[in-house]
């Protein structure tokens, strides 16, 4: 459990609130004695941080929402986000820094690699690979069927994605299709 007071948000403008720190004067502090959690949103924003923070020996904890339900012999990296009401069948692994939004289902024998963002309510059938740095939308289907999608993939929201993604490929629709 972390205490309120021991919790500060790390932004780039200046924000006149308690918590908060402009970046520029967080990467002059001295200790490293932090535990970190990334809740940025963008893909690329992440991937630039991350690199920036994971040569620190910053800490990295996971952080899983009470009200999510995982099975036990589900694997986790460091630095993932489970937000509330997720469920994760085992065995299922996830790398490092991968957030999981409200409500997702993740299905058996599925393995997300990292910086990866599963929007709200997402469905990953049962033994997909999700390849590094992949954004997948709120609402989005993956059928069972042992599917890839490659690294750096984006499946826009609602997309019903029922073959293999090639790295590199931007998704939409049901069934889903290559847009770039």
């Amino acid at each position: 459990k972390i205490k309120k007071e021991k919790l500060f948000f790390v932004v780039n403008k200046y924000v006149n609130k308690k918590n908060h720190i402009l970046e520029k004067n967080f990467f002059k502090i001295k200790s490293r004695n932090f535990n970190i959690l990334i809740g940025i949103g963008n893909i690329k924003k992440r991937q630039k941080l991350i690199k920036k923070l994971i040569n620190e020996k910053y800490n990295f904890p996971n952080l899983i929402s009470k009200s999510a339900k995982i099975m036990k012999n589900s694997k986790f990296g460091k630095g993932n986000i489970v937000l509330p009401n997720s469920t994760i069948l085992s065995p299922s692994t996830f790398r490092d820094f991968n957030i999981i939004g409200t409500a997702s289902t993740i299905l058996h024998h599925c393995r997300i690699d990292s910086n990866c963002i599963l929007g709200g309510s997402s469905v990953v059938g049962a033994g997909t690979n999700i390849g590094s740095n992949s954004l997948i939308g709120v609402g989005s289907i993956i059928a069972s069927q042992n599917l890839n999608i490659g690294s750096n993939s984006f499946i826009s929201s609602g997309s019903v994605v029922l073959n293999n993604i090639k790295k590199n490929s931007k998704v939409i629709g049901n069934p889903a299709r290559k847009i770039l």
